[in-house]
């Protein structure tokens, strides 16, 4: 929001937040853009990689189904490490939104017209946020269409309880130990 201001969040605060945090839209601490539209025609084994949906695969990017395309590609689509990939359009409801941090991936990729990039400083705290329950709700309040998808607009107005630096760095070690403890559990169950 060019404005800087947030914007419609009196009916969607359904808490307060702690001293030091700040509710903010998404727009206020990042930037996001839609992907890349290409033809059928333009998919080749050597050109640039297209990063869709299929590659976010348990919360991590994964390669091993990727299109590649020679075509012209602006400079706002080109994705960069530690961009949030986001599903932004997909026939399954469930599918919108789940996202993953994009990884030094060694060449130049792009993301396609289904996806979303949110570009941020504090994609470890942000990327969390886009998984959670709270941003789900949001989500879904706003997304009274049949459509399943999450706009551009919807993306940049979403709020966020926004804490200092110091306490988003302990929150995503919290998340981050909860996960890996949780991953062990499952491996030693299988």
């Amino acid at each position: 929001m060019a404005d800087g201001k947030l914007h419609c969040l009196d009916d969607q605060l359904s808490f307060e937040l702690p001293e030091g945090w700040e509710w903010c839209n998404l727009s206020m601490i990042g930037t996001t853009n839609i992907g890349l539209t290409y033809r059928p025609t333009d998919i080749t084994a050597n050109g640039i990689m297209v990063l869709r949906s299929c590659n976010i695969v348990n919360d991590q990017i994964d390669l091993n189904d990727l299109v590649r395309v020679e075509t012209t590609i602006r400079e706002n689509q080109f994705a960069q490490e530690n961009d949030i990939l986001i599903c932004a359009r997909n026939g399954s409801r469930a599918l919108v939104g789940k996202c993953a941090l994009i990884p030094s991936l060694g060449e130049p990729a792009s993301f396609g017209a289904f996806m979303a990039i949110y570009r941020t400083e504090y994609f470890s705290y942000i990327v969390h946020y886009l998984r959670s329950t709270f941003f789900r709700s949001v989500f879904n309040d706003g997304n009274s269409t049949t459509i399943n998808q999450l706009t551009q607009d919807m993306l940049k107005r979403a709020i966020v309880p926004f804490p200092p630096l110091a306490e988003q760095h302990r929150i995503v070690a919290a998340i981050e130990a909860a996960l890996y403890e949780l991953n062990r559990i499952e491996k030693s169950l299988s």
